[in-house]
């Protein structure tokens, strides 16, 4: 009787071991090169950026990109390729109609415009960040990952 409870512990014993796996598979977004992107920030194209909680969509990147002013220095930029499953025909970040957060309709996957880190939904990563610098009223916007 003792032999079938230590080969009981032992099985519960592997049994947890094995199921406390952290690592979940990722699917890594798609890169896109683009050119440098310079936005004039005293053009009428871009004044949802001249407040505090702006933002612009533009079309670089894979499935585009999001512009976000959190204040007038600092400014967030995500791809708009989903981190849930990213090669989802469907997986295309959105802002959402409150205009509090970034949303994907398609997995129900909601997302921080500060962090790009997830806040609800499937997705367990952040958005992919850009690269961006502020000299004076020009933002650039270049390719390279910031995250």
């Amino acid at each position: 009787m003792t032999i079938n409870r230590m080969m009981l512990a032992i099985f519960g014993f592997i049994s947890i071991l094995f199921s406390c796996n952290e690592d979940v598979p990722r699917d890594e977004i798609p890169y896109a090169t683009f050119d440098d992107i310079r936005i004039s920030l005293d053009l009428p194209a871009y004044n949802d950026l001249s407040f505090d909680g702006g933002y612009i969509t533009l079309s670089q990147g894979v499935r585009g990109i999001i512009v976000y002013r959190e204040n007038a220095s600092t400014f967030h930029v995500y791809e708009r390729n989903c981190s849930y499953r990213p090669y989802d025909a469907c997986a295309t970040v959105n802002v959402h109609s409150s205009e509090l957060y970034m949303s994907d309709p398609c997995c129900n996957s909601s997302f921080n415009f500060k962090t790009g880190y997830p806040t609800g939904g499937p997705a367990q990563f952040p958005l992919r960040k850009y690269r961006s610098s502020l000299n004076g009223r020009i933002l650039t916007i270049a390719d390279e990952p910031a995250n």
